[in-house]
């Protein structure tokens, strides 16, 4: 057969090899193979990121047939062969250069695992032991309902709500999750990535219809939901499979902070027994969570220009009065799930942050089991808001189920981020995973929501109409990153205020004018839900 003329090679003819892709004349009917070899082939590939700048990978010549490429082009390739190659991709073409999310008129295969890629950004630390758990809490879930078995991967990017990686660097992991999600059929992601992911074309569009049909299967989405996640330039790319806000947690069941001077005042009450998400990768949406409910002006940047606003009064003081409350928190900085066990256990009587499942941290829990210590009910409030509209602010890793440009299984990756959304038995995985949270009212059911106090709280608190939305352009997480340390070095008193806000927008500028100023004007506008 010709099918065995195929031909695939690469030349070692240095140090910085570059790798050759060599099709046949003829090679539409040779795709899937091209996908199946490349994927071998894949594995030998070094990493060019991990190689020395003058052994990289050379450019490519105009000749396709002695194209040299990188490993992330090569990722590229296969997802594209492998969509060529495969039966049931059920994506529909526009005619206007955007794909949908469209019905598949192919039967699902049970037999092939539907590839799932979750951020390892999302995950408590990041750690790899938690991804494991995380993908036996989804596989055991959803068998319990499907047959369709699941390979799920973890991309381990080091970052938390925001890169905090060196001042220096330049790369985006949210470029590199894009890439990896086109040998994926389903992308769990942060919503700070969506921008990143609309730019490398590596989500679908999830149309009307398709959105439709998941509100009856699966329930209404809250209003916050609906109107601020997974919507990028007027279309919805990701659907929402998590959506925790911080709350105001106390062991008192009478509290009252209506500003964030009251806030503050409360936790000199309390001897300091108080906290507020402020580790590494938090800070920056702490502070930003302060600056949503706080003034609606002048909102991070300005829309004609692309100047940073993150320096004006407003912000500054807003800083000023974090990083005077901040002094009166613990010395040890911790994260929003950290705040609500610390509470529970009672080495703590109030704080900022959120309620996460005692499976998310085992260890702890059997601790307390073996020590007897006393565990308390937490009661749940609104954060403080000093704006006559209330708005709430989703943080950057509020998690998104994407479906892949490279998707191979379209009918069934369908089905599985519906029931993500809110399907039978989700319930076990929420209550394990501190990843994922009720988006939904039940289908017909308009009574009180039930559950923890958090869970109650939370699904009332979705109702709110106004959500102030936060970066989702191409560089998302570099710019947190850079706010995220600046906010840190505030706070340790390495710099005023108004130093660390002017140095953040000093990088903001940088980074801007790196990707494009132009082009990142138009893609804050798609984050403000303007353009097509």
């Amino acid at each position: 057969m010709r099918l065995l003329e195929m031909k695939l090679s690469y030349r070692t003819r240095s140090p910085g090899d570059a790798y050759v892709i060599a099709p046949p004349a003829n090679c539409n009917f040779h795709r899937l193979l091209t996908g199946m070899v490349l994927s071998k082939c894949l594995a030998r590939m070094p990493d060019y990121r991990e190689m020395p700048l003058r052994s990289r990978p050379t450019a490519m010549s105009r000749d396709f047939r002695s194209r040299p490429i990188d490993r992330r082009t090569a990722v590229s390739i296969l997802a594209a062969s492998m969509v060529a190659g495969c039966g049931d991709s059920g994506i529909k073409s526009t005619g206007t250069g955007t794909d949908d999310a469209a019905s598949s008129a192919q039967p699902a295969r049970s037999d092939v695992p539907l590839r799932i890629l979750i951020a390892g950004s999302l995950l408590s630390g990041g750690r790899s032991a938690d991804g494991q758990s995380v993908a036996e809490s989804i596989r055991v879930a959803w068998s319990m309902t499907q047959e369709q078995p699941l390979k799920i991967d973890v991309f381990d990017g080091p970052v938390s709500a925001g890169s905090v990686s060196d001042e220096s660097a330049g790369e985006s992991h949210a470029s590199d999750f894009a890439t990896e999600m086109l040998l994926a059929d389903v992308a769990i992601a942060p919503q700070s990535y969506l921008g990143e992911i609309r730019a490398q074309d590596a989500a679908v569009r999830f149309n009307q219809e398709l959105l439709k049909d998941y509100q009856t299967r699966y329930g209404k989405p809250f209003p916050a939901v609906a109107n601020g996640l997974g919507d990028y330039g007027g279309n919805t790319w990701g659907i929402a499979v998590g959506a925790k806000l911080p709350a105001l947690l106390a062991l008192d069941s009478q509290v009252e902070c209506d500003s964030w001077a009251a806030y503050h005042a409360w936790v000199e009450q309390l001897d300091g027994k108080a906290a507020e998400p402020l580790a590494r990768g938090w800070a920056g949406s702490s502070f930003l969570n302060r600056c949503a409910s706080s003034f609606t002006r002048r909102w991070l940047f300005n829309r004609a220009t692309m100047k940073p606003e993150i320096d004006s009064d407003d912000y500054v003081a807003a800083l000023e009065q974090l990083a005077a409350t901040a002094k009166l928190y613990p010395a040890a900085a911790m994260t929003p799930g950290q705040i609500w066990h610390a509470i529970r256990r009672g080495e703590l009587a109030g704080g900022i942050g959120y309620e996460v499942p005692d499976a998310v941290n085992g260890a702890e829990s059997d601790q307390r089991s073996e020590d007897g210590r006393e565990e308390f009910e937490v009661s749940v409030f609104d954060c403080p808001r000093e704006t006559e509209t209330d708005q709430l602010w989703l943080g950057p890793q509020t998690p998104l189920a994407c479906l892949s440009s490279g998707c191979r299984q379209t009918s069934a990756s369908k089905q599985f981020i519906g029931w993500l959304s809110g399907g039978e038995r989700i319930s076990t995985v929420r209550q394990q995973i501190g990843l994922f949270s009720q988006t939904r009212t039940a289908p017909g059911n308009d009574a009180s929501p039930s559950g923890s106090p958090y869970s109650r709280w939370l699904a009332e608190r979705l109702q709110t109409l106004q959500v102030t939305r936060g970066l989702m352009l191409p560089g998302a997480d570099r710019y947190y990153g850079a706010l995220d340390r600046q906010v840190l070095r505030c706070l340790a008193g390495e710099q005023s205020a108004a130093e660390a806000l002017a140095d953040a927008a000093a990088q903001w500028d940088t980074i801007t004018d790196e990707l494009g100023r132009d082009q990142q004007a138009v893609a804050w506008k798609r984050t403000l839900g303007f353009g097509g």
